[in-house]
């Protein structure tokens, strides 16, 4: 009996030792205050475009440090871990993706869902160490995120939507190609990844291709109310705009607010 309480204390000790955040959006969790509530906004904005047209769950997480939550585990582990419990990415596809920064902690990790495999763990690695840790290193912790969210989408989410293997880690005509890529990508996704359609129309006004699409959420959605936001079309070579609204369907009732996919530890880390 006496060893029965013993395993008993040990195992509750452990439960109590590994939990995880709880989260109020699936976009943006700022939970160390790193961003603004403009940055935050921005970032939700990005994040709910790229469900919305694509189906790509992607989540910011952001905590003090990991001590709080689950010290006995390896950064990796807690990413995997975190990720599942949350159920980030659609249970098909399995192609969400977790952004974690660890301020304190001075550690940061991308986690990506299983489906990419782990043939994009360098593509991962090499975003964390050229666009996010020189910003983080000075102190710069809204601009890394956010270099590090358009390169994911660029570099990675982009590619695997459109059936392209992971790029060779060696091959410097892949690297070139995949930076050019990623520059284009990122000049059309700043606006709106449905910018690309609206460059194809013509201008009402002038019948010119100079139309430039962006949206604005002035509404989250939640589980019971739906979302709204404004689209404005405007062209660059008359004065020619257009705004209109749009709503957004409400968020899932599922306990995860996610949509139950999971991770099979890919991904990359940086300290």
């Amino acid at each position: 009996m006496r060893y029965l309480l013993i395993v008993f204390a040990l195992l509750s000790s452990m439960a109590q030792a590994q939990t995880f955040p709880e989260h109020d959006s699936p976009f943006v969790n700022d939970l160390a205050q790193l961003l603004s509530s403009e940055e935050r906004s921005t970032l939700v904005t990005t994040l709910q475009t790229l469900r919305d047209e694509t189906g790509v769950e992607m989540t910011v997480l952001t905590l003090d440090t990991q001590e709080s939550y689950a010290p006995s585990l390896s950064l990796e582990d807690f990413a995997t871990q975190l990720f599942n419990h949350w159920g980030i990415g659609d249970r098909t596809g399995n192609n969400g993706v977790l952004l974690l920064v660890l301020p304190d902690d001075k550690a940061m990790r991308i986690e990506l869902g299983a489906a990419y495999g782990h043939d994009w763990d360098h593509v991962a690695k090499r975003i964390v160490d050229s666009a996010m840790l020189p910003e983080f290193r000075v102190n710069n912790f809204a601009k890394g995120i956010r270099a590090g969210t358009d390169a994911v989408i660029a570099d990675i989410v982009t590619p695997a939507l459109a059936g392209d293997d992971a790029p060779g880690k060696n091959d410097p005509t892949a690297l070139i190609l995949m930076a050019g890529a990623a520059l284009v990508t990122l000049m059309a996704f700043r606006n709106s990844l449905s910018n690309a359609a609206a460059r194809l129309r013509r201008c009402p006004g002038c019948c010119r291709r100079r139309l430039r699409q962006s949206r604005h959420i002035t509404r989250e959605a939640t589980t019971t109310v739906p979302g709204a936001g404004t689209k404005s079309v405007r062209c660059t070579n008359c004065d020619y705009t257009h705004t209109s609204s749009y709503s957004i369907a409400c968020r899932s009732s599922r306990s995860s607010g996610f949509g139950g996919g999971s991770s099979g530890g890919g991904g990359a880390s940086g300290r």
